[in-house]
């Protein structure tokens, strides 16, 4: 577990999921990792037009005036779920919200520019994500969005699932990463139930709510 605030600590880190709480979920194939894995800065991201280039940018990049952060990973290093808490200056998180909804409305696709590789984002349609996430984004808080990308060329491609809820002022960042694989085999089997059970987990004690 990280803070890129250590005053923030004691107050929104109670708001993380702990490894502790991992069996009790039926999640004990996950250990939580010495740290998160997802500190980095986001890399340089290009869209359609320049206006929703910035807002692709500004979303991405932004910093909360606090924050928390852990991480954990399965067994096989397959599925690693990254999991941050925020809280920012009062109308803040709200507006990031908007800039979050409106890339994955208005932006398909993007690239990532890592050193000189050009990476490939594609953002999958709601409709066609077996997740049902639009169902998800109904169950928690002030407001909640979620969408699954792609990243990279096909076959090698890394799918990344993302939840992102308000409460007030503060937000949870709740993202799954792992290969993109055959849709009906059996690692797409173990991730959609840990991606269930995280979902039922961790949205639950950010909101203060017995677990589903």
């Amino acid at each position: 577990m990280s803070t890129r605030d250590d005053a923030s600590q004691p107050d929104l880190a109670q708001l993380l999921v702990t490894a502790a709480e991992l069996p009790a979920a039926g999640l004990d194939d996950f250990t939580e990792l010495a740290s998160p894995s997802s500190d980095e800065d986001p890399p340089p991201m290009t869209a359609q037009t320049p206006e929703l280039t910035a807002v692709l940018n500004r979303a991405f990049g932004d910093k909360a005036a606090r924050e928390v952060r852990t991480s954990f990973m399965n067994a096989d290093s397959s599925i690693v779920v990254d999991e941050g808490v925020s809280e920012r200056v009062p109308g803040a998180a709200a507006a990031w919200m908007a800039d979050m909804r409106r890339v994955y409305t208005e932006c398909a696709s993007w690239t990532m520019s890592i050193g000189d590789d050009e990476i490939t984002v594609q953002v999958v349609d709601p409709a066609d994500d077996p997740g049902e996430p639009l169902k998800v984004e109904q169950r928690f808080g002030d407001e909640a969005l979620m969408r699954t990308m792609l990243a990279g060329s096909p076959g090698q491609q890394a799918r990344i699932t993302t939840l992102l809820v308000r409460h007030g002022d503060r937000a949870l960042e709740l993202t799954f990463r792992s290969l993109a694989g055959d849709p009906e085999g059996p690692e797409a089997a173990r991730l959609a139930d840990g991606t269930s059970k995280f979902l039922d987990l961790a949205p639950a004690k950010f909101l203060g709510l017995p677990p589903r």
